[in-house]
């Protein structure tokens, strides 16, 4: 899908009392010497959503690379950049623009403005299913931004203290003038939820392409958002609505599918993507130099194929991620870690929540379903546990191993702590440790400093 046409250039800058981009789009309501074009009709709109470059490529990266499934050695961090090494070592870093607080801005900023002007055309039956398929697109967009921007930025949802836990800004308008202030945790899941749950009434089963979002993107994006809360039967519910419209699974076996020793094993857009999203570019030494996790890396069974298609040799003899679902469309093109919702996830939220139902053997039989694709074909004995906890666990150790550097990790271990997982996360380098004890303050990673200077908002506490 090309990302515009008609010269649209959308060039994002931060706004400072906004905290997010100022727009010098050819589609602002804006008259100049230079006859910046007024977005006036449906298509207009279309366009400025299918700014691919802002609007699928802006996830938030930070908690990934905050999170525990790698190491680096102080010479590979020596070569990354301020935010990262101090990212890494959980410090206080006061880093201005560009940033994942920027970058989540964006797409609610385009978001808010295409829902302005969509409110002045009238809706007909002529124009319904393209004006809906837009509501729902701008509705999702900002739904996924506010989603990945708590995570990282705001406390774990606990219905104890989520009506007091500072959250993020609930941006409604395009304009400028308006001042921005921070919304509970709680105010703000409920308005992406509400949100979504009407995207879902507007968006189409299936997209024409996976770069745009559909009904089945967003019953994804539910689901994500209740497992992070802990709802386990709304997240079972929307899981399961997703597998209802899509369930198709990569068999690892399949060399049409998967090439196992490629350096690029996957397809592009390969057929397990429900939404594609890639995050900022700050997570990029993920997929390229981060030293993998030696224990985790030894937890693949040797008949998992997992193992040959996520890995390969790295740094020092340490093993490297190579498994990306974000594929380049060619050797000049720099791709981020997949931030998108995929068929894989879904079935391991769904067993997830089914095992902590209790409902054994359909937990199991997602797990099953999913490992066979993934061991060598005949090599894999399906589960078959009866108790509750040790199939919880099961899941909770599969959904980390297949999900790698997607970042969902920093929220997992953020939510999984509040229900007593007792995640200590350690770094040592040139012979200092680093520690984040569980449910620490630096969960909710701070916000960039010139954002709480030119707003006044309070910072996250260190």
């Amino acid at each position: 899908m090309k990302n515009m046409k008609r010269g649209l250039s959308i060039i994002l800058g931060i706004i400072g009392i906004l905290l997010l981009h100022s727009s010098c789009s050819k589609y602002l309501d804006v008259q100049s010497n230079d006859g910046l074009v007024i977005p006036r009709s449906l298509e207009d709109l279309q366009k400025l959503l299918d700014n691919t470059l802002k609007m699928n490529r802006g996830i938030g990266s930070m908690g990934e690379i905050s999170a525990d499934d790698y190491f680096m050695e102080q010479s590979v961090l020596d070569m990354q950049t301020d935010i990262d090494r101090l990212n890494y070592t959980w410090r206080n870093n006061q880093y201005n623009f560009s940033n994942d607080w920027s970058a989540g801005y964006g797409p609610v900023y385009i978001s808010n403005l295409v829902l302005e002007r969509l409110a002045r055309i009238e809706r007909t039956a002529h124009n319904a299913v393209d004006y809906d398929r837009i509501q729902g697109t701008a509705l999702f967009g900002k739904s996924n931004q506010y989603l990945s921007l708590l995570w990282n930025y705001a406390k774990a949802f606990h219905s104890m203290t989520a009506a007091s836990d500072l959250g993020i800004v609930l941006r409604n308008s395009s304009d400028m003038n308006v001042k921005s202030k921070r919304s509970s945790v709680l105010a703000c899941y409920n308005a992406l939820l509400d949100d979504l749950r009407k995207a879902v009434t507007l968006l189409p089963q299936t997209s024409t392409h996976v770069m745009r979002p559909s009904k089945a993107a967003a019953y994804g994006l539910l689901a994500r958002a209740y497992l992070s809360m802990a709802k386990y039967d709304s997240a079972y519910y929307y899981a399961d609505k997703m597998l209802q419209i899509k369930d198709d699974l990569m068999d690892f076996n399949n060399p049409a599918e998967v090439d196992l020793i490629g350096t690029n094993p996957f397809l592009r857009y390969n057929k397990e993507i429900v939404g594609y999203y890639e995050q900022t570019s700050n997570g990029t030494p993920l997929i390229r130099i981060a030293q993998m996790d030696t224990l985790l890396y030894h937890s693949y069974d040797t008949n998992d194929l997992r193992k040959q298609v996520y890995f390969k040799t790295g740094v020092n003899g340490y093993h490297a991620f190579k498994g990306n679902y974000a594929v380049a469309s060619n050797a000049w093109e720099t791709v981020s870690p997949f931030g998108g919702i995929a068929v894989d996830e879904i079935y391991l939220i769904r067993a997830e929540c089914l095992a902590r139902a209790g409902r054994l053997l359909e937990a199991q039989a997602d797990l099953n379903k999913l490992l066979a694709r993934r061991y060598k074909k005949g090599a894999f004995t399906p589960y078959q546990l009866t108790v509750a906890k040790d199939v919880v666990d099961l899941t909770l150790r599969e959904r980390r191993k297949e999900l790698l550097f997607r970042g969902l990790r920093w929220m997992d271990i953020k939510r999984l702590n509040l229900e007593g997982a007792n995640i200590r996360q350690r770094r040592f380098l040139d012979g200092n440790e680093y520690i984040l004890e569980p449910n620490a303050n630096r969960y909710a990673l701070p916000l960039p400093d010139d954002i709480i200077r030119l707003t006044g908002m309070e910072q996250n506490p260190l």
